[in-house]
């Protein structure tokens, strides 16, 4: 059954065609990932369709009965149900919720709601690991129809079974996942290069053969002067017939021409380049060190008395649940917490997900040059391998896509004086192209850095190492987030056992926690509450090992 129509849709922003869409299908039992680089129209699209965007023309026609999770912050209704439940959905919306939690009420809601339609907006963005797979295997159940904007390739990967891509304002279907999508444009790629290859080969064939015709045809001589009337007769007669002979010759090569199969150039995928600049070296082994931190606000603790080192050139993961503290305990090393301690020489470059770094109001160029010192030719370069090129440059930062914002804000850190980088959700609102070249350019530098992502394919390429916030305790492991993740799969156990394993983890990691304050302290009173919580965890790591 045909759930969502969309014919002859036009829709232009000041003199750009953004979507020039002759016809589109959904049906029911559809699940759709929409993809295409920044700025191409697919919020614009979703908009359209769900009635928030006026269409310059054309029409479009969704079933009634639909949701849509948007991809901004926008004030929600927390509906309590099953879904909000096993989500771990704040039961109240506040403003001071982090930004997966603002988005599990947007997800919740839509999941409660029992429609036929869902459109999704980066529905993925600033969830944990377990939101994300908890929202696949919700979304895969879900017997309507989807249509959804993700850049997360895994998450396309296990749920969808349509790609459109907007390219030029057109849409081009394929069948299948992301992955099916990949090896499909591959392959049309392939074939339309060879197609037109062999096209301009022929032609230009095909121009060279008309050149030496027409040549040869210039060069039939006259006669010479020494020749009788007859004889002349007779040569001029020969000229004429060789040269008409190649003029008819001339002209079946040029309908040849004409009724070539006219194959136009494919164009080359735009995709950002980005190059890492390594900033003045430091010399501590360790440019982070974190001793007995707590966080937390109001009646909460997020993080209690949490120890841990990072080390150089190391690229770590921090991971957790939604909430757990994670831009928290950033932003406090941001700060400069007496009990973080940040190494000489060392200047950090820190990517916020909510791009306060950028001012609205000033063009691109100007947020890059009050923060860089870079000549402005040289910032334009950099500007120019986002993307934004000669007079865009000019562009307030207000009118921009979310996906161009955050290539701005990383321009913006690219460009600054650091060493180490903090990026917390980097990936959110990129395209898939450009996602893959920020990918590319981390695995290739030296830099030592902490990446927060929901990506889970992003975050297995690049981290080495892992910090795993959990139980208000921070975890350190020494492989990449992969080899986590198979670790984990090993364990074939039930969720009691499975709990215990980690709890245990927990335990062995705030009893070294406590050696260590234990090691250091001089106080006689701190240092009984630090041998009392040693004794006591010590106490429980027995009785889990019973």
């Amino acid at each position: 059954m045909l759930r969502i129509k969309v014919s002859k849709l036009k829709k232009s922003f000041q003199d750009r065609l953004i979507l020039d869409i002759e016809d589109l299908e959904v049906f029911e039992g559809d699940k759709v990932g929409i993809v295409g680089f920044n700025g191409c129209g697919k919020t614009t699209l979703l908009n359209i369709i769900a009635g928030r965007e006026i269409l310059d023309e054309g029409n479009v026609f969704i079933d009634k009965s639909f949701s849509y999770i948007t991809q901004f912050n926008e004030k929600t209704e927390i509906t309590e149900g099953k879904i909000s439940k096993e989500l771990n959905t704040p039961k109240e919306y506040h403003e001071y919720l982090s930004g997966g939690e603002k988005v599990k009420a947007r997800v919740s809601k839509a999941l409660n709601e029992n429609v036929r339609v869902i459109l999704a907006d980066e529905p993925t963005s600033n969830l944990d690991q377990g939101s994300i797979s908890y929202l696949e295997e919700n979304l895969k159940k879900f017997k309507g129809t989807l249509l959804l904007i993700s850049h997360d390739r895994e998450f396309l990967d296990n749920v969808c079974n349509r790609i459109i891509e907007i390219e030029n304002g057109l849409v081009r279907e394929y069948s299948g996942n992301y992955s099916d999508y990949v090896r499909l444009r591959e392959e049309r790629l392939k074939r339309e290069k060879f197609e037109y290859d062999k096209y301009w080969n022929e032609k230009n064939r095909l121009e060279e053969a008309i050149n030496l015709k027409s040549n040869l045809r210039d060069g039939v001589r006259t006669c010479p002067k020494r020749f009788g009337n007859s004889e002349a007769r007779l040569a001029k007669m020969g000229g004429q017939k060789a040269k008409k002979s190649m003029d008819n010759a001339i002209k079946s090569l040029k309908s040849r021409i004409e009724r070539l199969e006219v194959k136009e150039k494919p164009q080359e995928n735009q995709s950002i380049k980005v190059d890492i600049l390594e900033g003045k070296e430091f010399f501590s082994n360790y440019p982070i060190e974190v001793k007995g931190l707590t966080i937390g606000f109001k009646d909460k603790i997020l993080l209690d008395n949490i120890c841990f080192k990072v080390k150089r050139n190391k690229k770590i993961a921090l991971i957790g649940d939604n909430g757990c503290g994670k831009t928290s305990l950033i932003k406090e090393i941001m700060k400069g917490n007496s009990n973080i301690k940040i190494a000489n020489r060392v200047n950090i470059g820190y990517f916020e997900q909510d791009l306060k770094i950028l001012d609205e109001d000033k063009s691109i160029l100007d947020n890059i040059k009050e923060s860089s010192s870079f000549n402005e030719t040289f910032i334009r370069i950099i500007l120019a391998r986002f993307l934004f090129r000669t007079d865009s440059v000019y562009k307030k930062v207000h009118v921009l896509s979310g996906g161009e914002k955050v290539k701005v804000a990383l321009c913006k850190i690219i460009l600054s004086d650091n060493n180490l980088l903090i990026l917390d959700e980097p990936t959110n609102y990129l395209d898939i192209y450009s996602m893959e070249a920020l990918e590319e350019s981390l695995i290739n530098t030296n830099k030592t850095m902490i990446i927060v992502s929901h990506d889970r394919r992003f975050v297995s390429k690049i981290c080495n190492e892992i910090l795993s916030m959990q139980d208000k305790g921070v975890v350190h492991y020494p492989y990449s987030f992969s080899e986590w993740i198979e670790k984990c799969n090993e364990i074939k156990v039930t969720k009691e056992e499975k709990e215990k394993i980690q709890r245990k983890m927990v335990l062995q990691n705030k009893i070294s926690e406590a050696i260590s304050l234990l090691s250091i302290e001089t106080n006689l009173e701190k240092k009984t509450l630090y041998e009392n919580k040693y004794e006591t965890l010590l106490k429980e790591l027995k009785s889990l090992n019973m």
